[in-house]
């Protein structure tokens, strides 16, 4: 299948180099309205290029939007439109109508939506998917150090919205209440940031995220009756604790060590391929963007309050 990239930045040149080494998929194209950065991005590949995105619809059957977030909307209707399955890098839109809308065409023309949450394909995240039944307590830590590569969003959207995602696939519950603070440090979007959330089940999830911490951390901790999960995103490792007969017993598995990145897109070409949803959808990505928005809002309120 023809794959195109939309945007080659940071992202759009890590989707180049993945398509390219997936046998089943033909990287043709990309595109890039500054033309300087397209032709850095595409200089290792034989492709088209162009710095118009709408001239590459007849050279692809699925593209990838790798733009900023403002840019989603109009590039994924616009390639959905003309027939083709769209993957679209998180967060999905700038809006929650944006995200219906997409949605609905989407359904409209019988082609694949998928939402770029890369975290969910993480083997760490994979592994501990299935073993987690009604968790009790959740704890997250992304910390990071500054990057102007995402600086068009707030730290909610650029790097919690992962984790977000990652626990309402776990409980679907609803949320009854959200407590959280946030401030800007260095850009004027919000910077470093904590939520907790309490959701209908009682399950309580604290979360941080900072894009102004001089060490990189990636902590995901699971825990639910007689058994804890602590998973390390960075290392794709997960240690697991049960108590059984009256001690604990630690459990370290070995996991196969596959990109996040070629993993999203070998479950999206076989969600094509097959019909059978592998995917983050839309509406996964429309619930994880409608919960980072609400906790945003929250933050706001609060700072007018002050």
């Amino acid at each position: 299948m023809r794959v195109g990239i939309i945007g080659t930045g940071s992202m759009g040149k890590n989707h180049l180099r993945v398509v390219n080494n997936i046998p089943e998929l033909e990287l043709t194209c990309a595109a890039d309205i500054n033309r300087e950065n397209l032709d850095l991005a595409c200089e290792p590949y034989d492709i088209k290029k162009q710095t118009e995105y709408k001239k590459i619809v007849d050279d692809v059957d699925m593209v990838m939007v790798a733009t900023p977030t403002e840019s989603h909307y109009p590039i994924a209707k616009f390639f959905l439109e003309n027939g083709k399955h769209v993957l679209v890098e998180k967060p999905f839109t700038f809006n929650i109508g944006q995200a219906d809308e997409l949605i609905d065409l989407a359904k409209e023309k019988g082609l694949v939506l998928a939402v770029g949450h890369l975290e969910r394909f993480n083997p760490a995240v994979e592994y501990v998917k299935d073993q987690v039944n009604k968790p009790l307590f959740i704890e997250v830590q992304r910390l990071g150090p500054f990057s102007p590569r995402s600086l068009d969003v707030d730290v909610i959207m650029d790097l919690m919205i992962h984790d977000l995602d990652i626990i309402m696939q776990w409980d679907k519950s609803g949320i009854k209440n959200i407590n959280a603070s946030g401030v800007p440090i260095i850009s004027n979007k919000i910077d470093i940031a904590n939520v907790r959330l309490e959701f209908n089940s009682g399950l309580i999830a604290n979360v941080t995220a900072s894009r102004v911490s001089q060490k990189k951390t990636r902590k995901l901790r699971i825990f639910q009756r007689n058994q804890y999960f602590s998973v390390d995103y960075k290392k794709k490792q997960v240690k697991a604790f049960k108590l059984a007969g009256g001690e604990v017993l630690e459990d370290v598995p070995e996991l196969d060590q596959i990109e996040p990145l070629q993993n999203l897109w070998n479950n999206f070409y076989t969600s094509i391929k097959t019909g059978s949803n592998r995917n983050v959808t839309g509406d996964d990505g429309r619930a994880a963007l409608s919960l980072a928005i609400d906790i945003a809002e929250t933050i706001n309120k609060t700072k007018i309050e002050l």
